[in-house]
């Protein structure tokens, strides 16, 4: 009974709730109490017991007694619940009244609504309440927040400490009454600057709108228009602070199409009489915005300037997509066979304009009056396909040979040579896929296949290594069987740090070389050498090994500086001052001049 008292004065005073108590049932369960033996003081908390009565008390008393605490605690719960939907109802008239008043708390009021019922439980009801509290005070705080922003645009004081005392008091309706009064002189203080940047807003997003059709312009519009209190002139700045980054949005993804349209356009290295470069893509696009007056009228003045170069910009883009993609074989075509093509004969429209653009393009014909006519002589080279090879670096190789083979349907071999820029020329190789096949001196061979028809097809070759002159042919056999060639390899190496292809290893003498490189990729302390001009064997050494006893001698010998031919290190001259220069990246300096002598 004790406890349960205890814990309704805790709710009441976790939430400033009243629990009506039964005085009948608390001296009911005192005078059982008595009559059994014991007396309580339910405001101390205080239990006494007379000994000799407990002796004689019946199961039956006991029984008794332990029905009316439960039904005190029955009635209890049922007194919390009653008291906990009364506070619900009070907590939403509080915000519908401060919402009414020009506070937003419609979320908030939504919040207060999604929360059900509880069970006739008491946990249950105490977590419910819980619930209803943390949304009624993050509202109110919410609201003291929104007094603050308002108050920013005039010089009146806010109730922030009032309330924020009467919110640990957890006086709500105190709380409240505070923020009606804030709201209240903010709107009179405010009415002025709220109707003028209204009024300035509206005249904004109308200025916008005749410039650009947006969706989002019309959305703000929409909002300003719902927005008709002062007390919404925080709000309203965010719809203005909104509009200007907007506009900022759309005049950049203008600026870039621009940009981007024409880079593209340059490409195609259009004549002058069809396109120029407008000077706008270097041009600064920031808003001015001193003002959404100001920022509207910078949009629209930006708009004015980037549109028309824009427009033309993706009409002649268009154009000459379209005439690399597609019409220019279409003349072609019309031109082998006929040796004349009008508009007439074109099944695309500004038919002109791709006359005059095959016109400038290829020199072979020309377009007087509408129509295009071939030149004297000239021939056309129907589905021209061009190759360019090119090395690593972009240049082109010449010699290399060319060979495209179609084996599906009739079969067919084409075998051409590029030319001393890289870049050879295939009339008509007919549609298809085809294996092609690109081979030149020092490089890589290529080979893969191309789709035709295509334009060009651009390929690039690498220039031989070590391993292709080394390993071809050879480099598969040896990795399939690595553990087995290399042992005898890597015993030697551990022994002496340095192995030659003399050396009498288990594998063939022709893939030893082979063998020696394919362990410097295996393993990241081991460096293979073949230097052709110094060392008449490739080598292959343990780096980490080597630099060590470069080290362990230069210390023995104790010198200012040293010739090559001081260290007992069978390797070329070159591999010396590289073990050098490690060891000088480790803090060890070792002077080492090269041998004129050696």
């Amino acid at each position: 009974l004790i406890q349960l008292r205890s814990r309704m004065h805790t709710i009441e005073d976790a939430h400033s709730i009243t629990i009506a108590e039964s005085i009948t049932d608390m001296d009911t369960i005192r005078m059982r109490m008595h009559e059994s033996g014991g007396s309580i003081d339910l405001d101390s908390g205080s239990v006494d017991c007379d000994q000799e009565v407990i002796k004689g008390v019946t199961l039956f008393a006991i029984r008794n007694i332990t029905q009316d605490l439960e039904r005190a605690e029955h009635q209890f719960i049922d007194r919390l619940y009653d008291a906990a939907v009364k506070y619900a109802e009070d907590s939403r008239a509080k915000l519908g009244t401060l919402n009414n008043a020009g506070y937003d708390l419609g979320p908030h009021i939504s919040k207060l609504e999604s929360v059900a019922d509880p069970d006739k439980n008491l946990d249950e009801i105490v977590g419910y309440l819980d619930r209803l509290k943390a949304i009624t005070e993050d509202a109110l705080r919410g609201c003291v927040d929104d007094a603050k922003k308002l108050a920013a645009y005039h010089t009146g004081e806010v109730s922030a400490d009032q309330v924020e005392d009467a919110l640990q008091a957890r006086d709500y309706g105190g709380a409240v009454t505070k923020l009606e009064e804030d709201i209240t002189k903010l709107k009179t203080a405010t009415k002025e600057e709220f109707q003028t940047y209204r009024t300035t807003l509206i005249s904004a997003l109308d200025t916008a709108t005749m410039s650009v059709e947006d969706e989002k312009f019309k959305e703000f519009k929409e909002s300003v228009l719902d927005t008709s209190s002062p007390e919404k002139l925080v709000r309203l700045n965010e719809i203005g602070d909104a509009f200007v980054k907007r506009c900022q949005i759309l005049i950049d993804q203008m600026h870039y199409e621009l940009s981007s349209t024409e880079d593209g356009i340059k490409e195609f290295m259009p004549p002058d009489y069809f396109w120029s470069a407008s000077d706008l893509a270097e041009k600064d696009y920031t808003l001015d915005t001193g003002s959404v007056g100001d920022a509207a009228g910078s949009f629209a003045a930006m708009v004015s300037e980037l549109r028309p170069a824009l427009d033309r910009n993706r009409e002649s883009y268009k154009i000459l997509n379209s005439y690399r993609r597609t019409v220019e074989r279409q003349i072609q075509k019309r031109l082998a066979a006929k040796g004349t093509v009008s508009g007439d004969n074109l099944k695309v429209g500004l038919p002109d304009k791709f006359l005059r653009l095959y016109d400038y393009y290829h020199p072979d014909a020309s377009c007087i009056d509408g129509t295009l006519r071939l030149a004297d002589g000239a021939k056309i080279v129907e589905n021209p396909l061009t190759i360019h090879v090119t090395d690593e670096d972009g240049n082109g190789i010449g010699g290399a040979g060319v060979t495209l083979t179609r084996g599906i349907g009739i079969s067919i071999t084409l075998e051409h040579i590029t030319g001393d820029d890289g870049y050879v020329t295939i009339e008509n190789p007919g549609e298809g896929k085809y294996q092609l096949t690109v081979d030149a001196a020092q490089y890589r061979k290529h080979e893969g296949t191309a789709a035709l028809p295509a334009d060009s097809i651009d390929i690039k070759l690498e220039r031989k290594g070590i391993e292709d002159y080394l390993c071809r042919g050879k480099s598969k056999a040896i990795k399939d069987n690595l553990h087995r060639y290399a042992t005898d390899v890597l015993k030697e190496l551990d022994r002496g740090g340095i192995v030659s292809s003399e050396f009498d290893m288990y594998i063939n003498k022709d893939y030893r070389a082979c063998l020696l490189y394919i362990l410097a990729e295996e393993y990241p302390n081991l460096r293979f050498v073949s230097h052709s001009h110094t060392s008449k064997y490739p080598i292959l050494y343990d780096e980490e090994m080597m630099v060590s006893r470069l080290i362990d001698m230069a210390k023995a010998m104790d010198k200012e500086s040293y010739t090559t031919s001081d260290f007992d290190i069978q390797l070329p001259m070159e591999e010396i001052l590289h073990l050098a220069e490690i060891a000088s990246e480790r803090g060890v300096h070792i002077t080492v001049e090269q041998d004129d002598t050696a």
